[in-house]
C-alpha cells in the first residue's frame, strides 16, 4: 500500500500545471452569506417591480356604480284660481291584504297617499302602526320572516309594500328627535333617521324609530351602520335643498345598531397586523444572517498537511499477506482470524 502513496517531496498536484482549487463548501458561513447577499436583494427588487407593474397596468375593475334614482317630485303644484277652493281627493282603492300581514287595518292604510307630506288622512294608520310596534318585541321582530327589500323596490312599488314588514340595512347619517302630533296613545315623539341604504343608490330612506339602543349616538352628522326591520308606510315628500323630493318612509321599533369600534393609536387593525408582520420578517432575517455567520456548530478537525508523514507510523499489510492469513485461520478452524497486531511479540 505504501507503493501507492506519492513521495513526500512531490506535491499532490504535480504534473497538472497549476494548483487545484479545493471544492466549495456551501454549508460554510462565508458561502451562505455570499449566497444570501447575491440572490436576496435582486429578489426583493424583482418583487417590488412586479407589484408596481401590477398596480400600474393591471388594476382591478372597479365595481359598477349603484343605479341612481330620480327622486324629484314630478307632480305639479296645484294652482288655485279661487281663493277658497276646496280640493276633494279621490276615494281610496281598498287594499286586498290580510290583517296579519300588515301593521294597521286595511281601511286606514287605504287612506294613505304617496308623494305627499303628512296628511290628516295618514294619522289613523300612522298611530295604529306605532301601537303594533310598541306591543312587539325587538328580538322577535329581528327573527321574523320580514322580506329583505332594496331602495328601488320600496320607491317603485309603494302600494305593494304599504303597511308590510320589511328588512334592509344601511348607514344612518342624521338622527334627531321629533315631536309627535297630539294623540291619545301616549306617544310624545320618535327618532327620525336619514339612512343611506347598502348597495345604493345615494338617496335616503327615512326611518322613524320609537326608541334607540343604549349608547347609540345621534345628531346631524353621524355615521352609524344599522339593520332595520319595520313597516313601510308611504313614499314621503320632503323639501330638499334643490327641489321637492320623495323618499321611502319606514316605521320601526328600534334599530339593530352595529357600532364601529374606534381604531386605537390612530391606525387600523389591518395596519397593525402589517407592522407586526414586517417586524417579524426583519427579526427573522437578522437571525438567519447571524446563524449563517457562525457556520456549523461542530467543525471537523483540519486534515494533515503531509499524508506520507502522517501514515509513516501506521503498519500496513499487503493484500497477499492478508489473504494468506485468512486461509491459515480457516484451516486451523479459528473463529476469529488473527490480526497483524496479534502476530507481533
Amino acid at each position: 500500500m505504501s507503493d501507492l502513496l506519492p513521495p513526500a517531496d512531490v506535491p499532490a498536484s504535480a504534473g497538472s500545471g497549476r494548483a487545484r482549487r479545493p471544492p466549495r463548501n456551501y454549508l460554510a458561513g462565508p458561502e451562505r452569506r455570499q449566497l444570501f447577499w447575491r440572490f436576496m436583494p435582486p429578489a426583493i427588487v424583482l418583487f417590488l417591480a412586479v407589484g408596481w407593474v401590477e398596480r400600474a397596468f393591471f388594476r382591478p375593475v372597479p365595481p359598477e356604480a349603484p343605479p341612481q334614482v330620480d327622486t324629484t317630485l314630478k307632480t305639479a303644484h296645484l294652482e288655485r284660481t279661487i281663493g277658497d277652493a276646496v280640493v276633494i281627493e279621490v276615494e281610496p282603492e281598498p287594499l286586498d291584504v290580510a290583517a296579519d300581514d300588515v301593521g294597521a287595518s286595511a281601511s286606514s292604510l287605504a287612506q294613505v297617499r304617496d308623494d305627499t307630506v303628512f296628511r290628516p288622512g295618514d294619522e289613523e294608520a300612522w298611530f295604529q302602526i306605532w301601537l303594533t310596534l310598541r306591543s312587539a318585541d325587538a328580538g322577535a321582530l329581528r327573527r321574523s320572516q320580514a322580506r329583505a327589500v332594496s331602495f328601488i323596490e320600496l320607491f317603485g312599488q309603494p302600494r305593494s309594500f304599504r303597511g308590510r314588514l320589511v328588512r334592509f340595512s344601511g348607514t344612518v347619517h342624521r338622527l334627531q328627535r321629533v315631536d309627535a302630533p297630539p294623540n291619545d296613545y301616549g306617544i310624545s315623539g320618535y327618532w327620525q333617521a336619514w339612512l343611506e341604504p347598502d348597495g345604493g343608490p345615494a338617496s335616503p330612506i327615512v326611518v322613524y324609530f320609537l326608541r334607540l339602543p343604549a349608547g347609540m349616538p345621534h345628531g346631524l352628522r353621524i355615521r352609524e351602520p344599522v339593520d332595520v326591520v319595520g313597516y313601510f308606510f308611504k313614499r314621503w315628500a320632503y323639501e330638499a335643498t334643490d327641489a321637492v323630493r320623495t323618499a321611502p318612509l319606514v316605521m320601526a321599533l328600534e334599530p339593530h345598531w352595529k357600532p364601529i369600534r374606534p381604531a386605537q393609536g390612530g391606525g387600523t387593525v389591518t395596519g397593525s397586523y402589517a407592522l407586526v408582520a414586517m417586524a417579524g420578517l426583519v427579526v427573522a432575517t437578522l437571525l438567519g444572517i447571524s446563524l449563517a455567520g457562525r457556520g456549523t456548530l461542530h467543525r471537523e478537525p483540519p486534515g494533515p498537511d503531509n499524508l506520507t508523514a502522517a501514515l509513516a507510523e501506521v503498519e500496513t499489510e499487503s493484500p497477499g499477506a492478508a489473504l494468506a492469513r485468512l486461509a491459515a485461520a480457516e484451516r486451523s478452524g479459528t473463529a476469529t482470524p488473527p490480526t497483524p497486531e496479534d502476530d507481533q511479540p
